[in-house]
């Protein structure tokens, strides 16, 4: 039977194999001779990178051998990508002898391509246990073995990405997988009717009569579920790109959705963001952030939800996820939920977050999403209102007396938003909205005279400050602005502000995010201060900046609603003097470690001084015994994997192995590298670019030249795709003189020499390993080694000297100096700067 009759008669049933570690089962099968496996052997499918590491080569020898050969096997396309059959593979690699320069040690002269796919696939298989991917230098995840090790330490949509990231689902893009994801959580946990039909449909395919109609078939059930509530999907047309290679492929994706939460829909928003590229206006708040405002307001027995400018739902949906005993009558059931979506391409996500969790949410076609008071809904009332506007946008005018605190500058709608919030809740109800910090100190005089008639009318209750980068898609801080339905007395009242902007874990240079504890901890100081009623028996946590201030005194500081102008730290009690022992602790013994390496670099350097007081000895009357020679033949380079192998997206939040970049090699050492990490099972995927002990790292793109050596404590990291690692030193070679060498600035200088003139400097592979090394006798190198790694070692340890000597200066500091509080903002000569405008 042909290729192409083959494809014809099995593309549906065909299992995907586009890692080596996927073919395990036909290889056992190739090295028994068995003829049973054949009929099977035909169904496995290999890309094109899969035969190029089966064999050993490039990826590009591979594209040049379907251009020089003619009987090299026909691909088969599948999902917008050539696969080629495993069998046609191996028995044209079996014609294809291994040229001499290219063998390998264990090679002999009669070694075929075939020989050494047949046997990289044996150890690809071997290697799925979790002792060999030990042996390999990688930590095992504790407590876990087999496919599902990562279980631990991956989220949910991190586990859910990983079928595609196997290449069981075709080459389209993670936005349409992604898609994908989203209608079966969709269907899991709101359509469990229709969830049941697509299970039984799934496992009546397994034979493969039914696999080219799975995609269509949950399209259909999504957008026939959807129209139901009103909203227009286009399902379908978002998962055309999509190929499922098997019926397998299909039921693992399933089991995985039926094991997952409702949550999971959550945590695939936030991969929404990165992946579709929307933009501040439009994407979605983090998950952080959701959680904090339903933390805030979420324990509230609202009845009825409103959010405006709706997004994704994800603020909703987090209130409802908050809520005790979801949908049971002792949690007071699922509460009416009205929601306005800015952008109609996330309309669908919105209304199938929320239907996740219960709810059935009433969509709102409005015209003019990002300004809902210009509808005819605009009087739309609901016990709780939660919003993240977009921000500095034009507020298109209507008619002047219907803004009841004051008309905004038609430049600019922020302070449309906390008005348009408060005029749309019931009595007793609470509002919270996400606004820009230059909304709280505009000096704007109409967005003044906003702020100072909702303070003085007691609409404000609460402003929290919170931490910088929360937000992927701006830099802009945010504060969150907690609103009521103004005091119906004329009492002096109070406004709460939290200053959270110290909080928060930093997991790149560009972003941070808010943990569970650090949302608690502002809520706890919410609800304290709320359950005093006022009366000033509130106390603050001295762990989070608070102040409540009476509304009077705002306005007379210029109706500042930023936090930093009252939060001041709470008063150290006196024990905290006790507190200082442990940094200076700290420092004693870093100062101790820091004079041992002091001992030791005198007593190692003392042997190169010259007795006319200088150091070393000049290279040209270095002795005759040493010797140049190219790097290429001292040790192996290894070129960091292509960006294709470990893309921008491959590092995450929660990611268990770091990868080390450029930008960590400090001193000749690999500095913390855990902010740029990925999950286990992709660094399973990388193993061939583990760390041991020992190995050296150069930087080759950027500022080439920088180099470091690896520790203990780093085996089993990945080195990054800018990286060139030298390792397997030869016997005569001590790879800490060899580092010592690459540091020099001559040497560096070289290196920049020889780099590509481009935009980017880089040095290639072969350049490095041309690059002349002068190599003293073996107990000369040592002896070199051994004071310069002295010498670096007392560099490590001054630096933490000055580090613990910081943080005694900052706790001391704090005793000597801080006992005194600030002063807050400066007030106007007059409180009746802002009149109060009259209530209609």
């Amino acid at each position: 039977m042909s290729t192409a009759m083959r494809s014809c008669c099995h593309m549906t049933a065909l299992p995907s194999i586009t890692a080596i570690e996927s073919a395990s089962v036909a290889v056992r099968a190739v090295e028994r001779g068995s003829m049973r496996i054949r009929k099977y052997q035909q169904q496995q499918l290999v890309s094109r990178a899969a035969i190029a590491e089966m064999a050993g080569v490039q990826r590009s020898a591979i594209t040049n051998w379907e251009r020089r050969y003619t009987d090299f096997p026909s691909p088969t396309r599948a999902g917008g990508t050539d696969y080629y059959y495993l069998s046609d593979v191996l028995t044209w690699l079996k014609g294809r002898s291994v040229p001499p320069r290219a063998r390998r040690d264990d090679e002999g002269a009669d070694a075929t391509y075939a020989d050494r796919a047949r046997t990289a696939l044996v150890a690809a298989s071997e290697a799925e246990a979790v002792e060999d991917l030990e042996a390999e230098g990688f930590p095992a995840a504790p407590g876990t073995a087999g496919d599902e090790t990562d279980g631990e330490h991956l989220s949910p949509a991190d586990i859910l990405f990983r079928e595609q990231d196997e290449g069981q689902w075709g080459s389209g893009s993670r936005v349409g997988f992604l898609y994908l994801l989203f209608s079966l959580v969709y269907l899991r946990w709101a359509q469990p009717r229709r969830w049941a039909v697509v299970r039984r449909a799934a496992a009546q395919g397994q034979a493969g009569t039914h696999i080219h109609r799975f995609l269509p078939a949950v399209a259909q059930h999504v957008e026939q579920t959807l129209a139901a509530q009103g909203v227009t999907s286009a399902m379908a047309v978002r998962l055309e790109d999509l190929t499922p290679r098997s019926p397998q492929a299909i039921v693992r994706l399933l089991d995985k959705i039926e094991s997952s939460g409702r949550g999971s829909f959550t945590e695939l928003l936030g991969h929404h963001a990165l992946e579709a590229g929307l933009g501040s206006r439009d994407a979605f708040t983090p998950p952080g952030v959701a959680r904090l405002l339903a933390a805030l307001l979420g324990s509230s027995a609202a009845q009825s939800l409103y959010d405006p400018n709706g997004r994704g739902g994800e603020l909703l949906s987090a209130v409802l996820a908050a809520r005790p005993e979801q949908g049971n009558e002792a949690g007071g059931g699922i509460p009416a939920v009205t929601i306005g979506s800015a952008h109609p391409g996330t309309r669908d996500l919105a209304a199938m977050n929320l239907m996740v969790h219960g709810a059935r949410p009433e969509l709102l076609n409005l015209t003019g999403a990002t300004r809902p008071w210009t509808e005819g809904h605009r009087r739309r009332r609901a016990d709780l209102v939660l919003t993240n506007p977009p921000f500095n946008v034009p507020a298109v005018p209507v008619d002047a007396d219907w803004w009841t605190y004051g008309e905004p500058p038609a430049s600019n709608a922020n302070l449309a938003w906390p008005q348009y919030a408060v005029m749309s809740l019931n009595e007793g109800g609470r509002a919270a909205v996400l606004m820009p910090n230059s909304a709280a100190t505009s000096s704007n005089l109409k967005e003044q005279r906003i702020r100072h008639a909702l303070v003085d009318r007691g609409a404000v209750e609460c402003v929290i400050a919170l931490p910088a980068k929360m937000f992927s898609a701006t830099t802009i801080s945010v504060n969150v602005w907690i609103l009521k339905p103004e005091a119906q007395e004329r009492s002096s009242g109070e406004v709460l502000f939290i200053d959270a902007s110290g909080l928060a874990t930093e997991v790149s240079r560009k972003l941070s995010v808010l943990e569970a504890d650090d949302c608690a901890l502002v809520a706890a100081a919410y609800h304290s201060w709320r359950g005093t009623g006022g009366n000033g028996a509130f106390l603050p946590d001295s762990r989070l900046p608070c102040a409540a201030v009476r509304r009077d005194v705002v306005n007379a500081a210029g109706s500042s609603l930023r936090p930093a102008d009252y939060a001041r730290p709470a008063r150290r009690p006196n024990v905290d003097a006790e507190a200082l022992t442990d940094p200076y602790g700290a420092l004693l013994r870093s100062r101790e470690e820091a004079g041992r390496a002091d001992v030791l670099a005198d007593s190692r350097v003392a042997g190169f001084r010259q007795l006319g007081g200088g150091l070393g000895l000049p290279i040209d009357t270095a002795p005759d015994d040493w010797e140049w020679r190219n790097l290429g033949e001292l040790c192996e380079l290894q070129a960091g994997p292509s960006p294709s192998l470990l893309p921008k997206d491959a590092y995450v939040l929660g990611g268990v192995v770091p990868v080390v970049q450029p930008k960590h090699l400090r001193d000749r050492r690999v500095a913390d590298a855990r902010g740029t990490a990925v999950p286990y099972d992709k660094a399973q995927r990388l193993r061939r670019f583990a760390l041991q002990e020992g190995d050296i790292l150069c930087a080759r793109t950027g500022t080439v030249g920088p180099v470091a050596h690896v520790r203990a404590g780093q085996v089993g990291w990945l080195f990054g795709s800018n990286l060139i690692r030298l390792h397997r030193f030869a016997p005569e070679v001590c790879p800490a003189y060899l580092l010592a060498y690459l540091s020099l600035s001559r040497t560096t200088e070289w290196i920049k020499s020889r780099s590509e003139k481009t935009t980017v400097p880089s040095i290639s592979k072969a350049d490095l390993q041309a690059l002349p090394v002068y190599l003293p006798t073996w107990s000369e190198q040592k002896r070199i080694a051994g004071a310069l790694g002295a010498l670096d070692e007392q560099i490590a340890r001054h630096l933490e000297v000055a580090w613990a000597a910081t943080q005694v200066h900052k706790e001391l500091a704090e005793q000597l100096v801080g006992l005194v509080a600030l002063q807050g903002p400066t007030a106007p000569a007059s409180a009746d700067t802002f009149p109060e405008r009259t209530s209609r």
